[in-house]
């Protein structure tokens, strides 16, 4: 599940999708200097701001750790299932199980039982920070537990690291998303240019800290010659301590807040927050039909589009025979083509509308998909990946800014902020079903193909859905007469 989040933590990566580009268009006020900090630092003189910022660096490496952690334990897997190993660090494609498992099916394994995990957390979470005076002491458990968490994961060994998956996958991914919500309900601006300019600076830290962290990780296993398990240890190290520190310095600037809603006497903090879930629902059906059409397309795409990155490390490892510094140069090319999406948005978006744009990228990366399983393969297809690893860059930087972009533009200003939290819940309570489909496709066929082409059937349900997504309609006044101006999105 970890990997669902790896390019948007099912989070606003910046509020608007084109607009967020010109958050940081702000006046100079005193040369560079003022504008790179705008670009960087934007507000920060405000302690919730800093916290913001430190907190996106912090969670983002310890997330992106778990990439690492991944190839440790697919090294691990093969290993104790006895699969014969190539001269490259790979291992070839057996049989043999583990703990009744395929070895090819471990990192799904993980995803699933992380997205249910994660699922049936996210009410509650929802509702501590919506209905409780404790959001900020709750932030700070979560945050500990997902250090703690990833600290542990230095213990990895194969005497272990069974035990450790079932803690990473039940613990790791529910804390992360309890950790993002307590975020994300303190990020406020007076104005939305502020907003704007603010959600965009912390994506930079976002990425920056991925993207460092990566690079570091990657330099080390290149000049040290360590394998996939000691890297795995070095990287949760790393990660812990820096994560850690980023989380501390975070939360140590984050003000108590009161509840926002009233909870009745009696009602435990879960059932408020299930039935919150179905409140909203019947609200959005009945006065925002096109941010609920919207939301049923986005259950499907963002479970397919999270789901498909840590089954990929599987492919890449079994089908394909990558080393692990082959992947790592595969995720490495991936994310520094990202900026190539987020052209893409801007330009498309600006053409030919949100709509539109959200359905082209759904289409391009549910094309992109089936392109790699039919035409990369086998060992010898290899090198092809990497052409991959840049269209599937340019697929996630173009999907987040399209669908959080269309996402606000379909909402009424007022609720944006209301509803967020809705959307975060929405994007990850189907995480678990493309794994689950991996998984039975995998252990029914032995095709990693069909595995994973399972995961393009829940981009066709939401491109299907997202087609019949209403244009909204809004009353306003004009400078020339009183009408009905119809929003097309």
């Amino acid at each position: 599940i970890m990997s669902t989040q790896l390019s948007s933590d099912a989070a606003p990566d910046a509020v608007t999708g084109e607009e967020a580009a010109t958050a940081t268009a702000t006046p100079n006020k005193s040369g560079c200097c003022a504008g790179c900090k705008d670009f960087f630092l934007y507000d920060s003189g405000r302690k919730d701001v800093q916290a913001f910022y430190f907190n996106q660096f912090g969670r983002s490496i310890l997330f992106i750790s778990f990439m690492f952690l991944s190839l440790g334990v697919l090294q691990l897997a093969y290993q104790s299932a006895g699969c014969p190993q190539n001269e490259n660090g790979s291992y070839q494609k057996c049989d043999n199980t583990v703990y009744g498992m395929l070895p090819s099916d471990i990192l799904a394994m993980m995803a699933l039982i992380g997205g249910l995990s994660t699922a049936a957390f996210m009410p509650y979470a929802g509702a501590v920070v919506d209905f409780s005076d404790h959001r900020l002491t709750f932030g700070k458990v979560c945050a500990t537990i997902l250090v703690l968490i990833n600290f542990v994961q230095i213990f990895i060994f194969e005497s272990t690291w069974f035990a450790m998956v079932v803690a990473q996958s039940f613990i790791a991914a529910s804390t992360f998303m309890a950790n993002s919500m307590v975020l994300w309900s303190y990020v406020n601006a007076p104005t939305d240019h502020d907003l704007h300019g603010i959600t965009s600076s912390g994506r930079l830290w976002e990425v920056s800290a991925m993207l460092s962290f990566f690079v570091v990780v990657g330099v080390v296993q290149f000049t040290s010659g360590w394998d996939s398990v000691v890297i795995a240890r070095f990287s949760q190290a790393l990660a812990s301590v820096v994560g850690g520190v980023c989380l501390i310095l975070s939360y140590r600037r984050y003000e108590p807040v009161k509840a926002v809603k009233f909870l009745e006497s009696g009602k435990s903090l879960y059932v408020a927050g299930i039935l919150e879930i179905g409140k909203t629902s019947v609200s959005l059906w009945k006065t925002e039909p096109s941010v609920f059409v919207f939301l049923l397309a986005a259950v499907c795409n963002e479970a397919a589009i999270g789901s498909f990155t840590n089954l990929a490390i599987t492919y890449l490892a079994e089908q394909l025979q990558m080393s692990s510094m082959d992947i790592i140069i595969f995720i490495i090319l991936n994310f520094a083509t990202n900026p190539l999406g987020v052209i893409a948005h801007r330009y498309t978006a600006r053409k030919i509308g949100h709509k539109k744009n959200y359905l082209l990228c759904v289409a391009y990366t549910m094309i992109s998909s089936v392109l790699l399983l039919s035409f990369v393969h086998e060992p010898s297809d290899a090198n092809i990946a990497y052409l991959f690893s840049v269209i599937f860059g340019v697929a996630y930087g173009w999907y987040y800014p399209s669908s959080n972009g269309y996402y606000v533009s379909l909402l009424p200003k007022e609720k944006v902020a209301e509803l967020w939290g809705f959307n975060s819940f929405c994007s990850v309570i189907m995480s678990w079903a493309p794994p689950a489909i991996f998984i039975a496709l995998n252990r029914s066929t032995g095709s990693l193909r069909l595995g994973l082409l399972g995961t393009t059937i829940f981009l066709f349900l939401g491109l299907c859905i997202g087609v019949f997504i209403p244009e909204r309609v809004v009353a306003r006044e004009t400078d020339e007469e009183n009408g009905v101006d119809t929003v097309k999105s």
